[in-house]
């Protein structure tokens, strides 16, 4: 008998938990492989740390997925210490049992003893992933509970909040696994040079200064502002922040806890906010927490409401949201500036003196020169005839066309020239397939209607289709047919390109977004 080639996946879920455990799992598939005379392969141990099971939407997961569908696979069995680690979603369970199934890689969970090649596999499997499902949802609750219990008794629930710093709650009875005194909690306490920021932000804002006034002023004198959210280019001030500061109750000694709740996307495993309704809110006053009077708070939502009213158009979190779709830009959220990194967008309208609006640095324009020093503005239609002009120049060339059209050829040639020499191999396996499903089909007839042999008949079948097509697609007609279709789709495309480029802006930008994901403009 042939010795088992296998791969290990092990989990943990969160960054609180020991990074160990994962050592832990795969040792314990590791003994269990030794017991049965298995040989776990070093380069096909797949891990994910700190990660969630409710989704399958995980990087080393996906790794070992494709990894088990490849052809010629490395590996035949799959260890996993518990069923909760390959995932804690029941559906997402059975779809990758199915999965594993359909390539014929066996799934052992070792803790469990559960092992697919058995009949009863499909039970166990959901009969566990129904367990840990409900695991799941009571955990949620459970958190769920908990964090609400800190909101009413005035304590912080999680997140930097700008004006204030943390000040853990120490338990000297209880010690952590450190030894250390155990936090029971952490509460916060004003911080008094961000404190006097914030103040300054709301009295500016009362007294008639806009929020991009607000922002660059604070960045050219080199104000600290609040820690930039993952992803973002720089640590300044900017509209946005300047937006969420006065409309933050905290601020005033009230805190409003529980206003959204959490729900886990079926289509990308991530989780998305979803509003409460008000009555279900938890408000609590921290009058310790308060940084400005109710008077000026009334005054700066006073003014917000006036500046709605009177010029409002839909705006979001204080800045243009929502626009880059509708723009009549052609090149909205296209370009970056080589400086900072910040998207190139229209900064200044037209006027009396200028007919036409102009590009500049985002940054730069509302961040201020602190952030960006990229000052330089050009006109819309300049620039954009520019750009046009270029891209028609690199991408819609008649020589740059043929150029990759003659090296797709070449490369098409040439694996059909290799595939060549093996279609007699193709020619005898489909021969030997098609006499493996008449002799299925015959013992079918028979009375012999196994799920067995009805699941091998389904199997066979296509890969009858995948051998006859790879036949088909070799003989030197087939890629002549190939060729030509492939060249005329380029021609049909390039032609469509350029009325698009000459069209409507919005359908001119999809078409541009297509194959350009970025332009970075250098002054």
């Amino acid at each position: 008998m042939t010795e088992r080639q296998c791969a290990v996946y092990a989990r943990y879920s969160s960054e609180k938990q020991n990074s160990l455990t994962i050592e832990q799992q795969v040792r314990k598939c590791r003994e269990y492989a030794e017991r049965h005379g298995f040989t776990v392969l070093d380069a096909h141990i797949y891990t994910d740390e700190a990660i969630c099971g409710a989704t399958d939407n995980r990087a080393g997961l996906q790794r070992l997925l494709a990894a088990a569908t490849q052809k010629p696979r490395a590996f035949d069995v799959i260890l996993v210490d518990d069923t909760s680690r390959l995932s804690r979603n029941m559906i997402d369970s059975l779809k990758i049992f199915e999965q594993l199934r359909f390539v014929n890689v066996r799934t052992i969970f070792v803790a469990q003893g559960i092992d697919t090649e058995s009949e009863q596999a499909e039970l166990l499997v959901t009969t566990h992933g129904i367990v840990d499902s409900l695991y799941l949802k009571d955990l949620k609750a459970r958190t769920f509970r908990g964090v609400e219990q800190r909101a009413i008794e005035g304590l912080h629930t999680g997140g930097r909040v700008f004006g204030y710093r943390h000040v853990p709650i120490e338990n000297s009875n209880k010690r952590d696994a450190h030894g250390r005194p155990a936090i029971e909690g952490v509460r916060l306490e004003v911080e008094p040079a961000q404190a006097a920021t914030i103040k300054r932000i709301f009295e500016r804002y009362a007294a008639g200064h806009s929020m991009k006034r607000i922002a660059i002023d604070m960045n050219n004198e080199g104000i600290l502002s609040p820690q930039p959210q993952k992803g973002r280019v720089s640590q300044s001030w900017c509209q946005s922040s300047i937006h969420h500061i006065l409309h933050n109750d905290r601020y005033r000694g009230v805190v409003i806890w529980g206003k959204t709740y959490k729900l886990r996307s079926h289509e990308t495993g991530k989780r998305i906010h979803r509003r409460k309704l008000q009555s279900e809110w938890r408000r609590t006053e921290i009058p310790t927490q308060r940084i400005i009077s109710d008077k000026l708070w009334e005054a700066v939502q006073g003014r917000m409401r006036l500046v709605h009213d009177l010029y409002g158009t839909g705006a979001k979190n204080g800045i243009r949201g929502g626009r880059a779709a509708g723009s009549p830009y052609l090149f909205t959220g296209l370009l970056k500036c080589s400086v900072c990194g910040g998207s190139v967008t229209i900064v200044s309208g037209r006027s009396r003196k200028r007919e036409d609006s102009r590009y500049g640095c985002s940054m730069h324009a509302y961040r201020g020169p602190q952030v960006c020093g990229n000052n330089l503005l050009v006109l819309r239609r300049s620039l954009e005839e520019q750009l046009l002009a270029g891209l028609q120049a690199k991408v819609l060339h008649p020589d740059v066309t043929e150029y990759t059209l003659r090296g797709f050829e070449e490369a098409l040639a040439k694996a059909a020239n290799s595939r060549r020499s093996s279609v007699s191999d193709l020619e005898r396996r489909k021969a030997t397939i098609e006499q493996q499903i008449a002799n299925c089909t015959e013992a079918i007839a028979d009375g012999q209607p196994s799920r067995f042999l009805i699941a091998k008949l389904g199997e066979l079948e296509r890969e009858l289709e995948t051998v006859a097509g790879k036949i088909a697609s070799s003989t030197p007609e087939a890629v002549r047919s190939c060729i030509r279709d492939t060249r005329r789709f380029v021609e049909v495309r390039q032609r469509d390109l350029r009325k698009l480029l000459d069209s409507e802006p919005r359908i001119a930008r999809a078409a541009i977004g297509k194959h350009v994901q970025k332009i970075t403009l250098t002054p």
